[in-house]
């Protein structure tokens, strides 16, 4: 019975072991070239997932992903776009968790290494943020945008991520 007993609780011990040292799912990272491709990418749509290139964590509550300090999401140019130029509209929260450490934000959109600005975050809340796409930007069917913050939270004890903003949707549309 000793034995038994013993036996068990080497067992809870290991197992209780086993899951705090779990490691945190990594970033989603797609590339899969062959899907169809959308000028607008809401975090929650399965169908354009493999448009968000890289740095953002998986799918939160069916509704958001949490970013890391960079990332990318890829977009179709929208008929018109390559002689009018283009609208990045992009939905994010920022969250007081986040905003206690680091204080105000700054959100700069860029591509083939010609950037769009910077963009203030300087509130906790949704932000509904728009960015200016020169023509020039938009030569090829498909444009991937880099996104880059600041600032972030760096990792810690309750989250072992390195967390940016809170990504909803993002679309790129006719001006």
């Amino acid at each position: 019975m000793r034995r038994l007993i013993g036996t068990v609780a080497v067992a809870a011990l290991l197992l209780d072991l086993s899951c705090k040292t779990r490691k945190p799912r990594n970033e989603v990272l797609v590339d899969d070239t062959e899907a169809p491709v959308s000028a607008e990418v809401p975090a929650n749509d399965s169908r354009v997932t493999a448009q968000l290139i890289r740095g953002f964590y998986e799918l939160e509550s069916g509704a958001w992903r949490w970013t890391m300090p960079k990332f990318a999401i890829r977009f179709l140019v929208p008929a018109g776009a390559r002689e009018k130029g283009a609208i990045l509209h992009c939905d994010v929260v920022l969250p007081e968790v986040i905003f206690k450490t680091t204080g105000p934000l700054a959100l700069t959109a860029t591509a083939g290494g010609q950037s769009f600005g910077a963009q203030p975050l300087g509130q906790v809340g949704d932000h509904a943020l728009r960015y200016a796409i020169p023509p020039q930007a938009l030569t090829t069917p498909t444009v991937t945008i880099e996104f880059s913050l600041d600032k972030a939270l760096p990792p810690g004890a309750a989250d072992p991520r390195e967390l940016g903003l809170i990504f909803v949707k993002s679309g790129l549309y006719l001006p």
